[in-house]
């Protein structure tokens, strides 16, 4: 427990607690020696400022509560949560008036982890409560398998989608063997059992079928996933949902039929309707946009419409499509074309069909609208000349309706008010006048309702508040009938003309005041000359208050004397002769000076213009605003610095973009190290490095690709020459660090530095990232980041690359022998007969079977019948040329690809064949097995068949006579071309 005495001070301008005495365990938490916190501050030992502000607050508190004050604080000590509980109190002000405190303080960390494991326990078993409802909700079964133990939870809801209550299924495993189609399970047994071995890279989630207590079958989405493992690592826990998806399966026969009533719709619409790829050409399109075209459905379908439009056309429409496809969204469009000579108007709609954010197809809807949009054209051509007479009038013209409210204005009206004409459409007159003069507004449109016309004054109200005064002459509209349906106006702006009238009478009135109420110094001088006329100083007439504070002298100390007895200071930095040569010149004058004479010290920016035989200067003190200006400039080259740093990292984000998809683009490990190789000497100019994968052997590295001048490390070497890679994480050592550095590094020069970092991906090291510097300035910490992104990512490239290599290699090899499978051998058979057809060499086909291997595996067991085939498959890969391609046909037939060798060559290898066969000596399980025989069909090509099937055959009924004349013996095809 720590406790002692402290007291809370001020230094430099903020706050600090301060030890006065402790005990020793204080000392123990700030591992200090005994006796040395006395007169320490909480700044001196380290506590931040934000947790230091924190604990002031807690200590003026319990000031000024006058009373104990309790609070708790986290701290962590390495990785690890602790807590304190501080309980203060204060005591009363020091011999310095600062107040002091006494302080205890406990470790409350056991209690506060006890409390949060609480807490979650808590957590957790709410979770539980609340997920089984919703569950319910969405129709989903919930389960919880303990894997160790063979017991398995079954939700309610689980339970309920097949028909059942709680109590009639039992919560375990095997209620889902007694549900699930017996089809179905086996494959999902093996689904879960390959998620249990890679949980991490083997997802559990299938679509099975299951029998529901009426006897219908109910379809269901299962997904699970192991969240527990004991001490060893091993899966203990795995918990999964049923997702009931009958409904969807029923909605996808709906969704036929759906299409087939869209397709009778697009059959028989009159609109134009295509269906195009992302490229513009057409996959589909109704009989009125072929007839349109003048061609058939099957005509158009795979063309575009370069192929039948002219080339302007055609551009028009692939701007179109690049619009929706930068887009995403739908295009409506109006365009004209020509059919026959004649110029129709479409209105197009453009619509994308999306999936997973990218465009897989585009509808494409056309309607004739020649008809409306000639209409249209001519309605237009009325009004523009309408507009025409009206926009070219001096005047303002405004048309209203019978309600009073805006028809029509033109440009100049709109002006006229400050508002644009789109604003003054459809508001009311009264809208644009002063309250004041809105009853004599609805007198005049009573009297243009009556049919008065006239002529007056009137005062508008402007958009930005000031009025606008207008002459208005107005003449009310009747219809045919007679009846009122508006009035419209000519107005005259004679705004200047009342403003200058106005301005008159006050213009004194202003003037007068102009001196003393301006916040800028004004003066006025008279030029005094000598004999010969030249000026030799200037006398004050007149100056306002703010020029004789901002000079710090009284107006009666200035007005009668001359400039350079009140200011001599004038005479130096050119001022003086400054003022002269704006009266000699008559050209006004603006100057920014610095004035530190007469016991003033500041900066001015003044205007200086002729006034008679003298001037008149207006100035003002900037002093403030020099200093805000050297404060921008210095702001502006800090944030030039920052928008330089920020672009590098732009052009860097650019160039790991452009990373990214060209691994993505690679389909060799060699290839997506060489692309990387590359395009690392933008991102870390002037240095060297390469990329090493570790061999098969997994204990060697070897260079697959480098860049830059001097690599300064071997090309080849073991893994533990590279302290990286033995301590799995990023390695950096300089020229000053010889004892770290990695033994496949040669000697570094002075001021030279390197980078080894691992490639790892899902935990497995791959090989290395190498970077040397030379000068090490050139690789600061910024771009060693970079550089472990860009291990990052070619990490995860290699990783999917070898993954992406061993799928293929298994989707061509028989698991059980090694030997390729039917679908490959059926591919490598066919691409052989093309070769051979072209060289015009011979290809021979061995077609071979086990004797009597139904027998043999009843006797020994299908166990010792693998062994057999293994055995079998081995000798003849081993007994026949790498070109040769030996493949399992299926059960115990084997075949054998021999290209370049003739029927009578190819007899000679089957026999030899048969007899290494017959010769082997095989035992399983220390039980000798009896002789294996096999029987051998011989054919080649093209004598016993051109083809493939042929081929195939022709040896297949070889072996069929082999084995009905006795078997353990070889027989070839009868030549097809003799028959």
């Amino acid at each position: 427990m720590m406790m002692g005495i402290v007291e809370l001070i001020e230094v430099d301008d903020h706050a600090d607690i301060r030890f006065i005495c402790n005990n020793s365990v204080t000392c123990q938490f700030f591992k200090v020696p005994p006796q040395s916190l006395a007169g320490k501050t909480f700044s001196e030992l380290g506590i931040i400022s934000e947790s230091l502000s924190e604990f002031i607050e807690y200590y003026k508190i319990s000031q000024q509560q006058s009373e104990p004050l309790s609070f708790e604080y986290e701290y962590f000590e390495g990785d690890q949560p602790c807590w304190l509980l501080v309980t203060l109190n204060y005591l009363h002000l020091g011999d310095q008036q600062q107040p002091q405190f006494s302080y205890l303080i406990r470790d409350i960390s056991d209690r506060k982890q006890s409390e949060l494991k609480r807490l979650e326990i808590e957590r957790r078993n709410r979770e539980l409560q609340l997920i089984e409802p919703i569950f319910e909700v969405i129709l989903a079964g919930y389960w919880d398998w303990n894997l160790q133990e063979n017991t398995e939870y079954l939700s309610p809801s689980f339970k309920k989608m097949f028909g059942y209550e709680d109590h009639e299924l039992e919560n375990s495993p095997e209620t889902w063997e007694y549900l699930m189609f017996s089809e179905d399970f086996s494959e999902t047994l093996e689904a879960i059992q390959n998620h249990i071995n890679s949980p991490a890279t083997v997802p559990f989630y299938r679509e099975v079928r299951y029998r529901h207590k009426t006897g219908k079958t109910v379809w269901v989405i299962c997904s699970g996933q192991v969240i527990e493992w004991d001490s060893e690592g091993r899966p203990s826990r795995m918990i999964g949902c049923h997702i009931d998806i009958t409904n969807q399966k029923e909605a996808e026969q709906q969704l036929k039929r759906t299409n087939q009533e869209i397709k009778t719709f697009l059959d028989h619409a009159p609109i134009l309707i295509g269906h195009l790829s992302p490229e513009g050409r057409y996959l589909n399109v109704n009989p009125a946009l072929a007839r349109r075209l003048g061609k058939s459905p099957d005509e158009i379908i795979g063309c575009s419409l370069a192929d039948f439009l002219p080339d302007s056309t055609v551009c028009l429409f692939r701007q179109r499509l690049n619009i929706v496809k930068e887009t995403m969204q739908t295009l409506k469009v109006e365009d004209s074309l020509y059919f026959e000579g004649q110029e129709q108007f479409f209105e197009t709609i453009l619509f994308p069909v999306i999936q997973e954010k990218e465009i897989i197809n585009m509808w494409s809807i056309a309607t004739d609208i020649t008809t409306k949009k000639r209409q249209e054209i001519q309605l237009k051509q009325s009004e523009e000349r309408y507009r025409q007479i009206i926009e070219t009038t001096l005047e303002g013209v405004w048309c209203l309706d019978a309600q009073g409210r805006t028809e029509l204005v033109n440009e100049q009206m709109a002006q006229m008010l400050g508002y644009s004409i789109t604003e003054m459409l459809g508001k009311p007159l009264l809208d644009f006048t002063s309250p004041d003069k809105q009853p004599e507004i609805q007198q005049k449109l009573k009297e243009r309702q009556a049919g008065v016309g006239e002529q007056h004054l009137f005062k508008f109200h402007h958009k930005d508040g000031s009025d606008v005064w207008v002459l208005v002459s107005t003449t009310p509209i009747h219809n045919a009938q007679g009846q009122y349906e508006g009035s419209i106006g000519l107005l005259t702006n004679i705004t200047d003309m009342v403003q200058m009238q106005e301005a008159l009478m006050v213009s004194e009135l202003q003037l007068e005041g102009i001196l003393n109420s301006s916040l800028d110094g004004i003066m006025a001088f008279r030029s005094v000359r000598n004999l010969q006329g030249e000026i030799i100083d200037f006398e004050y007439l007149l100056a306002n208050t703010a020029a004789c504070e901002i000079i710090q002298k009284p107006l009666e100390n200035l007005v009668g004397n001359r400039l350079l007895n009140v200011m001599p200071g004038h005479r130096e930095d050119g001022l003086f002769d400054y003022y002269v040569d704006v009266v000699e010149s008559g050209n006004p004058g603006t100057r920014e000076f610095h004035y530190n004479y007469d016991g003033l010290d500041f900066w001015f920016e003044n205007i200086a213009v002729k006034l008679g035989d003298g001037f008149a200067v207006t100035f003002r003190d900037v002093t403030a605003m020099k200093h805000y200006q050297s404060t921008l400039e210095q702001t502006n080259q800090e944030l030039e610095l920052r928008l330089n740093d920020l672009r590098e990292r732009h052009a860097e984000m650019l160039t790991l973009s452009q990373i990214g998809d060209f691994l993505q683009a690679c389909v060799t490990v060699v290839e997506a190290c060489q692309v990387v190789a590359t395009l690392m000497e933008p991102l870390f100019p002037r240095c060297s490095g390469g990329i090493f994968l570790l061999n098969s052997s997994g204990h060697h590295l070897e260079n697959i690709a480098s860049w830059g001048d001097v690599l300064y490390s071997q090309s080849n070497f073991d893994i533990k020459d590279c302290w990286g890679l033995r301590r799995g994480r990023v390695h950096e050592v300089d020229d000053q660090q010889e004892g770290l550095r990695c033994r496949h590094i040669w000697q570094l020069p002075e001021d030279a530095k390197t980078c080894c970092i691992p490639l790892i991906a899902q935990g497995e090291t791959l090989g290395l990232l190498y970077l040397s510097a030379h000068p090490a300035q050139i690789f600061p910490a910024n771009k060693a980041q970079l550089a472990r992104t860009v291990a990052e990512q070619l990490g995860l490239a290699i990783a999917n690359l070898n993954l992406r290599t061993i799928l293929e290699q298994q989707s061509i090899r028989d698991a059980l022998t090694g030997l390729y499978n039917r679908r490959h051998f059926e591919d490598r058979l066919q691409q052989e007969l093309e070769r051979s057809s072209r060289t015009h060499s011979p290809l021979s086909l061995i077609m071979l079977d086990i004797d009597h291997f139904k027998t043999f595996n009843d006797t020994y067991g299908h166990d010792a019948g693998d062994y057999v085939l293994q055995s079998i498959s081995y000798h003849l890969k081993a007994s026949l040329r790498l070109c040769d391609i030996v493949c399992r046909y299926g059960g115990e037939e084997l075949v054998i690809i021999l290209p370049d060798t003739s029927l009578e060559a190819a007899q000679e290898i089957a026999e030899g064949l048969r007899q290494g066969i017959a010769a082997l000596s095989l035992s399983y399980e220390e039980q000798l097995l009896g002789q294996v025989t096999a029987s051998f069909g011989v054919a080649s090509c093209p004598n016993q068949g051109a083809s493939r099937l042929a081929l195939v055959k022709a040896s297949d009924g070889a072996l069929y006579r082999a084995k009905r004349q006795g078997r353990n013996q070889v027989i070839c095809a009868e030549d097809s071309t003799k028959s």
